[in-house]
């Protein structure tokens, strides 16, 4: 075997991957990862990212080039995995019916097993994290900020099994960071940096560029399927990262919402709200909050802890237990969703892609469901399709989406552009309120700079934006006011020249 090949932990040669319709995904990459080292993997949308991991995990065969694995060349999944891969997908791979407790007696297949010692692990790790996780009830029922947990849970779990077995493991996690808040991201931190210490090689991809300086040894830039650049995280400056990721400047610098007067009016008040959450718990607890009219209002909220289900009460999707919602001096509470969407409220999901596309269908028809009045005839029965091919080639400009074809299957793009088709579809639409749930998470900073450029478009036009983030600085930087919830409850409200990173993360967390 050539010295060459075995003394890496990670190898590719000349890997190529192109998707049907001719994306090039992956573009001739040559690449060396070294054991024990935690690399930050960063870059656009739509630069690759995914792609290059899934060809290391075997999940994707590339076109042409190799790929071995300490040594062993690299063929499919199976190989992959007994070879030390694991991989925590971009976005949740879990079967919805099962509960997490079921995906981890998959990690052994047998006819007879027992799960607890499984599950004992599992609970010392979340407990670990700091995020309460109920592995007995169904994925489908639980939060995706809590999906997101578990998945880093059991991927760690089946590196340990793995590590056991002799084997040094490559970890490999695709935003899988993104829903965690600032404190649970710093224990993650210090459990990766003592895995890197036993020898396992870990690949972190996020557009937290923050995160990928503070957390990795080195950071690799993909664009356009290739890696343009390598740094060690060391004293690196961020400025330099986003030019060689975008040739441009940082977001702060170049995208800053000034807190303007806002109007005294209410555009939103909630009295006394309580709302349950799918297994029937009491999450929002008497919540009081109120958004003026045309102001930019954040919500700091750890995900999973009641800001989803609030959200959803606003919006109609679900019922309140008790209490009231004003919406412009009108009592919308027994109002349903398409009663308040001909109001004027749109919503943006956190789970973007299983709640917001449709997969089978094209970017056009994901970007233009909701407005077939802009372009059908005699209410509905006659559409016309120039017209409406217009309006998804405007909005994939406005937005910035990478696509070879409006006509092409929207799952051909990458995650971040078919968030982008999502968020162009409902904020190419200007409601009197939008309620945005986790908006900037699995974008790119780009994407991210869009998503306030389009909010502060809204504002210009007296618009009123409510965004529930667990990323305390840009909602300092980017709101109006900023809200407090925890424990089901609004403990507080600043305006952002009041507030702090530390303040808000303090009150969020429930220590102060």
């Amino acid at each position: 075997m050539d010295d060459g090949i075995m003394g890496h932990a990670v190898k590719l040669i000349n890997v190529c991957k192109t998707f049907p319709g001719g994306v090039v995904a992956v573009d001739n990459v040559s690449l060396e990862l070294e054991e024990g080292v935690l690399y930050g993997y960063v870059g656009p949308n739509g630069a690759g990212k995914s792609t290059l991991t899934n060809l290391i995990s075997g999940y994707y065969t590339p076109d042409k080039g190799e790929i071995y694995i300490r040594g062993v060349r690299i063929t499919d999944f199976h190989q992959s995995i007994s070879e030390g891969v694991v991989k925590v997908e971009q976005h949740p791979n879990l079967a919805p019916w099962l509960t997490p407790a079921e995906h981890l007696a998959l990690l052994i297949p047998k006819i007879f097993y027992n799960v607890e010692d499984l599950k004992e692990k599992a609970y010392e790790l979340i407990d670990m994290i700091g995020v309460k996780v109920d592995l007995d009830a169904r994925v489908e029922d639980l939060p995706i900020g809590h999906l997101r947990v578990f998945e880093i849970v059991k991927a760690l779990i089946l590196c340990d099994l793995l590590y056991q077995a002799g084997k040094k493991p490559i970890l490999i996690l695709d935003e899988a960071t993104a829903f965690l808040p600032i404190q649970q991201k710093k224990i993650l931190k210090n459990m990766l940096r003592n895995l890197t210490s036993l020898g396992y090689t870990i690949i972190l991809i996020s557009h937290d560029l923050a995160e990928v300086i503070d957390v990795s040894d080195e950071i690799l830039v993909m664009t356009a399927g290739k890696i343009v650049s390598r740094f060690k995280s060391e004293k690196l400056d961020m400025t330099e990262l986003i030019r060689s990721m975008f040739d441009t400047v940082l977001i702060s610098e170049s995208t800053k919402t000034s807190h303007s007067y806002i109007k005294e009016e209410h555009a939103l008040k909630i009295e006394s709200l309580k709302v349950k959450d799918d297994r029937g718990h009491l999450v929002v607890k008497d919540l009081n909050l109120t958004v003026f009219d045309g102001e930019v209002h954040g919500v700091a909220a750890i995900p999973g802890t009641g800001e989803k289900e609030l959200a959803e009460c606003i919006y109609g999707l679900r019922r309140p237990e008790s209490g009231r919602i004003i919406f412009f001096r009108e009592d919308i509470t027994k109002l349903n969703v398409y009663q308040r969407k001909s109001r004027g409220i749109s919503f943006i999901s956190d789970d973007r892609i299983r709640d917001g596309l449709i997969p089978d269908a094209a970017v056009e028809d994901n970007l233009t469901i909701g407005s077939e009045r802009d372009f059908s005839y005699l209410r509905g029965l006659l559409i016309n399709m120039k017209i409406k091919e217009t309006l998804a080639k405007q909005l994939v400009r406005e937005f910035s989406i990478v696509a070879k074809d409006v006509k092409s299957p929207v799952t051909t793009l990458s995650g971040g552009n078919m968030q982008r088709v999502y968020l162009a579809r409902i904020m190419g639409r200007y409601g009197r309120l939008l309620i945005a749930l986790h908006p900037t998470i699995g974008l790119d900073p780009m994407g991210t700079k869009l998503f306030f450029d389009k909010v502060a478009e809204r504002k210009a036009k007296g618009l009123t934006t409510l965004i529930f983030s667990p990323n305390i600085k840009e909602l300092i930087t980017f709101c109006d006011r900023i809200s407090v919830m925890s424990g089901g409850r609004i403990i507080g409200t600043f305006k952002a020249e009041e507030a702090s990173i530390e303040k808000i993360g303090l009150m969020v967390s429930g220590v102060a």
